[in-house]
């Protein structure tokens, strides 16, 4: 016995036909089975109809006036909203041209005419359930993303967690230096957002990566605390290779079984990667676009803070004197995109 509940999950079908009579019949044929039927004599009724219900299948005449039935499908699976209905054709396909022409717009199926009960009922219903299933699977799909997606984004805060706890830990191992590496958090996290709004970084540099690049700067030389070797040169190139190896390899460590890395690849690159020159004449001896993007804004706001940070011997330059600086070694040692970026917004960049 059909309950009121049974009637509510009922499928509803959209029939479209500029012949009552072909309306009449495939209305009873599907409500005697327990179908929800709404009915339209042209595609524009249907699609007012659609407005206030979405169908689960629709059953459409090919040949109607004004609107005919292949327009209202193309019309239907360009929209997102829509291309997923099932689209049934009710009409006499004669040739194969025009059953190519059905399938091609996009329909699944085509139910001739005179209809036939059974034929109607096994077609509609073998539709519905491939439909029901394709929809539980996408919902299936959604979720299971959904799921992979929260628990990266649980990785992520726990990663960005610890950086900000390594971060705490090297302040207080090197309270003169936490100056210079909140500078350098900040300027690069400036800089990331000006070059945000250029078409050539809007997919690149993303609101995370904005967000990251200022906490994984703050560790840009942690190597220096790995390389405990007396009266070393902190100028020479070996000195150098030694802490960008040496502090790469220890945040690797912290992600060593994770794929998804996000802000510790970030921090990585960074501690790798800001001694490399655009030229090739850095460390690594990469250049250009090899050098990873949150490197080579790390590398000019490292650089500017370093020049115009209070020194103990020789004097600091002024900030202007930085700008220029930087400027004078674009397509040198910096990235001449970051450069342009930099050169507009050097007097928002903290300073010692």
């Amino acid at each position: 016995m059909e309950t009121e509940n049974s009637r509510k999950n009922a499928p509803t079908i959209l029939i479209v036909d500029d012949i009552s009579v072909n309306v009449t019949i495939l209305e009873n044929i599907l409500t005697h089975e327990g179908y929800e039927a709404m009915t339209a004599l042209s595609v524009q009724e249907a699609l007012g109809l659609m407005k206030q219900t979405r169908p689960d299948l629709i059953l459409s005449d090919l040949s109607m006036p004004e609107i005919d039935g292949l327009e209202f499908c193309r019309m239907l699976k360009n929209d997102q909203a829509t291309r997923d209905i099932p689209f049934i054709f009710i009409t006499v396909l004669n040739t194969s041209k025009e059953k190519e022409e059905a399938f091609t717009a996009g329909a699944v199926d085509f139910i001739p005419k005179p209809f036939d009960n059974v034929e109607v009922l096994m077609r509609v219903s073998n539709h519905l359930n491939s439909y029901r299933l394709q929809q539980e699977m996408s919902d299936y799909n959604r979720m299971m993303h959904k799921l992979v997606e929260d628990q990266k984004n649980q990785i992520e805060k726990e990663h960005t967690n610890v950086l900000r706890a390594l971060s705490r830990i090297v302040k207080k191992l090197d309270p003169e230096g936490g100056k210079h590496r909140s500078n350098v958090g900040y300027n690069c996290n400036l800089l990331a957002q000006g070059l945000q709004f250029s078409p050539a970084y809007e997919d690149e540099i993303t609101d995370e990566f904005v967000e990251a690049i200022g906490v994984a700067a703050r560790l840009h030389d942690i190597g220096r605390f790995l390389v405990q070797e007396e009266n070393s040169d902190r100028e020479s190139m070996e000195y150098i290779k030694k802490c960008a190896e040496e502090g790469s390899s220890v945040i690797e460590e912290f992600g060593a079984d994770q794929e998804h890395r996000g802000a510790l690849e970030m921090t990585r690159c960074i501690a790798r990667y800001h001694h490399a020159h655009w030229d090739g004449s850095g460390y690594p001896q990469v250049q250009g676009r090899q050098i990873p993007l949150e490197a080579r804004i790390a590398a000019v706001a490292n650089d500017f803070d370093e020049m115009t940070a209070p020194k103990r011997e020789g004097t600091a330059l002024t900030p202007e004197e930085g700008q220029k600086r930087i400027k004078e070694m674009s397509g040198i040692y910096y990235d001449p995109d970051v450069v342009e970026v930099f050169d507009k917004l050097h007097s928002r960049m903290r300073t010692n």
